[in-house]
């Protein structure tokens, strides 16, 4: 997920370390938060996490278990 989300923003000429703010949506909630959690601050340098919400949804397009879209400063 997070290796994609880098693939974009590169191909874009944007870096992944100027996400200012993400949403992340899960449609199974209970059980994926926590470790969506941890990967997401896994994938930062400590003290530079964008604000994130993130929520519980009853479905996404094809089925997906995870959305999440970004704004980035360049």
């Amino acid at each position: 997920m997070i290796a994609n989300l880098r693939m974009v923003l590169a191909g874009c000429g944007a870096e992944w370390e100027r996400t200012v703010f993400a949403r992340a949506y899960l449609t199974k909630f209970e059980r994926d938060y926590a470790a969506m959690n941890a990967i997401w601050e896994a994938s930062f340098p400590p003290g530079g996490l964008p604000g994130r919400p993130c929520v519980g949804v009853t479905g996404l397009a094809v089925e997906a278990l995870v959305e999440i879209d970004l704004a980035v400063a360049f």
